[in-house]
């Protein structure tokens, strides 16, 4: 039942499982499902913490905004693959 929910929604937290299985009448902690998964092959990750903008980042985003307003689509098609030209894995 853990590896079936965790398939079917990846962003499934410990927790939820733990009151998905009381829910059916089954008591287990966090590390058991947890080792269960590992098991299983699968493996937990942690979203990656972003840096918050300071004040100064945000108005130089919005200059920069403002000054390409009216560019021309066509550049910011290259724009975009260059990007991911540099960063295939994006």
């Amino acid at each position: 039942m853990i590896t079936r929910t965790v398939s079917k929604n990846p962003r499934t937290t410990l927790g939820d499982l733990v009151n998905d299985l009381q829910r059916a009448g089954t008591k287990v902690t966090k590390a058991t499902i947890s080792n269960t998964l590992r098991r299983q092959g699968l493996k937990s990750c942690s979203a990656r913490r972003v840096p918050l903008l300071k004040p100064v980042h945000v108005q130089a985003r919005l200059k920069f905004a403002r000054e390409h307003l009216d560019d021309p689509e066509e550049d910011w098609e290259n724009v975009i693959c260059l990007a991911f030209c540099v960063n295939p894995s994006r």
